[in-house]
């Protein structure tokens, strides 16, 4: 009986351990337009607004492509920035990276998704730490 027990608890252990993540909401929570929000460095507390000329856009597709929009308006993506992505639990690894002439781009070493709700998504890049809202 005693051995009954101790291999019950462990499959009780290796079970529980087996658990998603509640924080990082359902996949389908990120496949929608985000505005970026706010970013921190990743060992700062002091959140720093983002604030541009335009209002700019990036919107996540269950398929893996990126689309990039300035005040509603689709565009091509960014200097250094991917046109597709792959989502691997909470990693996005980003691909097809546009460049852009005398601009030499970084390594990207993809992103961690930290906090995904309906409201907000958070993504670390790096030493970097990015909020987004769902655009409206």
């Amino acid at each position: 009986m005693k051995k009954q027990s101790s291999v019950f608890l462990l499959l009780l252990v290796l079970i529980t351990a087996c658990r998603n993540d509640s924080s990082i909401g359902p996949s389908d929570l990120l496949y929608k337009r985000w505005h970026l929000l706010q970013t921190r460095g990743v060992n700062d507390t002091t959140w720093v607004m983002y604030d541009t000329d335009a209002y700019y856009t990036i919107e996540y597709h269950p398929e893996g492509s990126l689309v990039y929009q300035r005040n509603g308006i689709t565009t091509s993506a960014p200097c250094c920035s991917g046109s597709r992505f792959e989502r691997t639990g909470v990693i996005l690894k980003y691909s097809e990276f546009s460049s852009c002439p005398n601009v030499k781009c970084a390594p990207n070493p993809g992103a961690t998704i930290t906090i995904l709700k309906d409201n907000l998504l958070e993504l670390q890049t790096g030493d970097r730490v990015s909020q987004y809202t769902p655009a409206q």
